[in-house]
């Protein structure tokens, strides 16, 4: 009671989603969104699901991954023909080996010398049409460019003076490849190893040192340049048309990758995307982290490389201080954005794997934990007034929905007023879920008995006009789970005066 008056406990509920929100004025923001998304992932469906983990790798099936041998950062990792490939350093550090992953762990495949200190790039395509004829190209900036069939790495002369390529792309059956100063020269139709006139090679400038190569949907290539893009249109060397897209904001080496029709990439800034119009050849740039700029201006100097996961539709930038922003796009529209804090620092990023410092090499998207080490994975939820700013409330209880693994120990905190109302004491909450319906889900695919959509309760004490939610997760074990919605039960006690 209050005054004499019993208080009637009201409720409400509403679903999570939108990612992070790092920018809007507290009033504003949607109480589904996030304001820190710590080992999370938006999910396509909406919700925030635990990331998955990732292990380490060589190609054993047993027994202890171990590192590339070497020394320094892996330097590229590219999938080519079922076989993973790995680029370091050696030992001593005056040459770059090539190594290849086998069923004994990493095993060395034997190359020309290659110098030391590069930083790779590669693409795989079929020249040829035939079948069983696909092979695997790649630059580094410090040697020729290659060719490498599963066996046999070839060097690819061009002609150039320095002939150290520093991004490479295929596009209109061209083996595209860029140079210091602005240069970026295709080799003739069909044959990645002819770089004559006669053939059809030639030579395009774009007046900036060029960041990535990258072939967009109908008669186009996108030139990213440190200062400009470019775009340019055509087939072959008979009827090449560059044309200049965006003169004044460029992109950063290694930040550049595709989903769908569309390449997004980091332009210094923000991260952007450069999609294609309905009509034909023209395209459209947009920033996309508008939400998120604090997060990428603490770490725009830092940034390694980007991938995208196709299965989940995400963006990822990965950065030296083992930190990823991730984000999750459908049709191109933004889902939101969330982070991963990593257990290694990476070096260079595939779609699956990623090189690291160490130099070992990690399977991403793979287990419950971070090659062992627990998942700490943190949610906190804005502050929300439940659509009465300056009343007064007593909070009692909070229930999470989520759809759990086989379970799932959870963390809860409450602060209330912004964080000048005190902070609830935690509490600690497992969840059993997995569930599934008879005749529908499949069989072995969920838990007897466990709920569909799990709920985890806490019991509150504290007052305020508002309050923020925390969740916390640690564990090496638990399998992910997606956090759906929050109920709140409270209390009205008033105006604020």
């Amino acid at each position: 009671k209050a005054g004499g008056v019993k208080m009637s406990v009201q409720s409400q509920a509403w679903p999570l989603g939108g990612g992070l929100d790092l920018v809007s004025p507290a009033l504003q923001m949607s109480a589904g969104k996030a304001i820190l998304a710590q080992n999370y992932e938006c999910a396509l469906n909406g919700g925030y699901r635990r990331m998955d983990g990732y292990v380490l790798f060589d190609g054993r099936t047993a027994g202890t991954p171990l590192a590339v041998a070497g020394s320094g950062p892996i330097r590229g990792v590219w999938e080519y023909g079922g076989v993973v490939y790995a680029f370091r350093d050696n030992a001593a550090g005056t040459a770059c080996i090539m190594h290849k992953s086998t069923t004994s762990g990493w095993v060395v495949v034997s190359t020309t010398s290659l110098v030391a200190g590069g930083s790779y790039e590669f693409v795989n395509h079929n020249f040829t049409g035939h079948s069983g004829s696909q092979k695997m190209y790649g630059c580094d900036g410090k040697n020729k460019a290659f060719q490498f069939d599963g066996t046999t790495l070839t060097q690819i002369s061009t002609g150039m003076t320095t002939d150290k390529p520093t991004h490479i792309g295929v596009h209109k059956s061209h083996l595209f490849l860029s140079f210091s100063g602005g240069s970026v020269q295709h080799s003739g139709i069909g044959d990645p190893t002819s770089w004559t006139l006669v053939t059809g090679a030639g030579e395009i400038g774009i007046g900036s040192e060029v960041t990535g190569l990258n072939s967009m949907r109908g008669n186009s290539l996108a030139i990213t340049g440190i200062k400009q893009i470019s775009i340019l249109y055509g087939t072959s060397a008979s009827d090449w048309d560059l044309k200049s897209f965006s003169p004044a904001i460029g992109a950063v080496p290694n930040t550049h990758a595709q989903m769908d029709s569309d390449l997004y990439y980091f332009n210094g800034d923000d991260l952007s995307s450069l999609t294609a119009t309905q009509a034909f050849g023209d395209f459209e740039s947009a920033s996309i982290s508008a939400l998120v700029k604090p997060y990428i201006d603490a770490r725009k100097n830092t940034t390694v490389g980007a991938t995208v996961n196709r299965d989940k539709n995400q963006y990822r930038l990965f950065f030296s201080d083992k930190t990823v922003l991730v984000g999750t796009l459908i049709n191109g529209q933004l889902v939101g954005f969330s982070t991963w804090l990593l257990d290694h620092i990476p070096s260079c990023v595939t779609e699956h794997y990623t090189g690291c410092a160490d130099g070992s090499v990690m399977l991403m998207d793979t287990g419950t934990s971070f090659n062992g080490v627990a998942i700490q994975s943190y949610l906190r939820l804005p502050f929300t007034n439940l659509n009465s700013p300056h009343k007064n409330k007593r909070f009692r209880k909070a229930t999470l929905e989520l759809a759990a693994g086989s379970q799932a120990t959870l963390n809860y905190l409450a602060d209330y007023d912004y964080g000048t109302g005190g902070s609830s004491s935690s509490s600690s909450t497992t969840v059993y879920g997995g569930g599934g319906f008879w005749d529908v889900a499949a069989w072995d695919g969920f838990v007897w008995s466990s709920a569909v959509v799990a709920s985890a309760e806490a019991y509150l004490n504290g007052s305020g006009r508002n309050i923020s939610l925390l969740i916390v997760h640690t564990s090496a074990t638990d399998p992910s789970f997606t956090l759906q919605g929050v109920q709140l039960n409270y209390s009205l006690r008033g105006l604020n005066r």
